[in-house]
């Protein structure tokens, strides 16, 4: 590599890390793959950082800029894989996910399940605490109720606990004193208060986002916490900066405390990279598709990035000022499998990394996308990452046809259903998004 290499861009995907190195200009650039660690995400930057070295000879003392944008956060809302997590909620008000806006995802489809929230009820405790909507205490809280309740949730195995109380948009003064409370009864117990998560008006929404934040705070405090460690024992000077959902940045350190705010971190950067590659080919109206290997995220771009104070991450809404992006789990690692009705579905639960797809050879049996893709050609065995990684198509056809033996279809047949599912469900979240910007397919 050159000298003049000073830029690390990094996206840690639920399959692979991803590296690019560029110059200042963005002439010189060098690109490079690696599988992830789901167990500890941050050592694939570690060694990733380090193959670099060794066999591209980067010098990591000329990095000025790292920048890493992540799906660690959706990957975990998508397959619902995040800590057991708790509720407090202001007395009367125990309902308030069960409730949400009462509105059916599909008005016209009899047989729609209603969204199961992140928080059960059983897992939500009430306070008896009230603010008025001018901010006014109506009725004080008492230290020995929050105590007695979060003890109570961590005796059920809540590790994680978010606090909305009502009308703490106006005053946060409840929230933070039971914050606080909580993390001196239970420092192990990771927790946070909806005014600092995101203080908007709306009980649903701020318990929700609250509640996402939450539900992948600890794993993702863990996370930016290794980064933190790793990058700077590597000799890479530069401060680690996370991409936003809104395609901004923010501190690493900072997302520690908010990491609902990087949930579509490495998707938005897609878009935005989208759009500047669109504008280089002459082209301002786009269909940005980012197909990870957990989650497939779709965006629609009509001359410049479209934002969205309301979008949806799996069936769940993010109610924040994001890209607008959406995503679900229909990723190369999806795995396949067949309801009750013997209908072939695709994800949300995902291989990962470890032990992958079938044909990964890694100890993986279950069919995935990527085992599809490799059984119709779509995916060459002997050239996937860059020929570093052969894939074996036999075990592909194997784990398809084991699907494929109980509906009396061939592994073919299969894959070319999952083609077809996934596809399906593609283009199934391009609707919504278009309808909202009153864009005509």
């Amino acid at each position: 590599l050159t000298m003049d290499i000073t830029r690390l861009g990094i996206d840690v995907g639920g399959t692979f890390t991803d590296f690019v190195l560029t110059d200042a200009s963005g002439s010189d650039v060098v690109n490079f793959k690696t599988p992830s660690t789901p167990h500890d995400p941050a050592l694939a930057i570690r060694e990733g950082v380090r193959q670099l070295i060794d066999v591209h000879h980067l010098q990591v003392s000329n990095i000025q800029h790292f920048v890493h944008g992540t799906t660690l956060g959706v990957n975990t809302i998508v397959q619902r894989s995040g800590s057991c997590t708790g509720l407090l909620v202001t007395k009367g008000f125990r309902d308030l996910l069960e409730i949400g806006r009462l509105r059916l995802p599909d008005p016209t489809n009899y047989v729609v399940e209603k969204t199961k929230p992140l928080v059960p009820r059983h897992l939500v405790r009430e306070i008896d605490e009230r603010m008025s909507a001018a901010g006014k205490v109506v009725r004080p809280i008492r230290m020995d109720d929050v105590e007695a309740a979060a003890i109570e949730l961590a005796s059920l195995g809540v590790e994680s606990l978010a606090i909305c109380f009502l009308h703490s948009y106006r005053n946060p003064t409840h929230e933070k004193l039971a914050v606080d409370c909580v993390r001196a009864k239970l420092p192990g117990v990771y927790v946070c208060g909806s005014s600092d998560v995101w203080p908007q008006q709306r009980e649903y929404e701020r318990a929700s986002l609250a509640v996402i934040n939450a539900f992948i705070g600890a794993r993702m405090d863990t996370y930016f916490s290794h980064l933190a460690s790793n990058v700077s024992g590597l000799g890479i000077q530069a401060t680690p900066m996370t991409t936003k959902s809104n395609g901004g940045v923010m501190t690493s350190e900072a997302a520690r405390h908010t990491p609902v705010e990087t949930l579509l971190s490495g998707p938005a950067s897609g878009v935005v990279g989208a759009l500047f590659v669109g504008r280089r080919s002459g082209y301002d109206r786009l269909i940005a598709l980012d197909i990870g290997g957990t989650s497939a995220e779709a965006a629609v771009i009509d001359g410049d990035v479209l934002y969205s104070t309301e979008t949806s991450i799996g069936d769940l809404p993010v109610v924040m000022p994001v890209v607008d992006v959406s995503s679900i789990g229909a990723g190369g690692g999806s795995v396949v499998w067949l309801d009750g009705m013997g209908v072939l579905k695709v994800g949300p639960r995902s291989a990962g990394a470890d032990p992958g797809p079938a044909c990964y050879g890694m100890g993986g049996v279950e069919a995935t996308l990527t085992d599809a893709y490799v059984q119709l050609g779509i995916v060459d065995p002997a050239a996937f990452l860059g020929g570093r990684l052969s894939l074996d198509a036999a075990r592909a056809t194997e784990a398809l046809a084991q699907i494929g033996h109980g509906i009396g279809l061939s592994a073919t047949a299969v894959a070319a259903g999952v083609g077809e599912v996934a596809t399906a469900n593609m283009v199934a979240q391009l609707m919504p998004l278009m309808a909202r910007h009153g864009i005509d397919p």
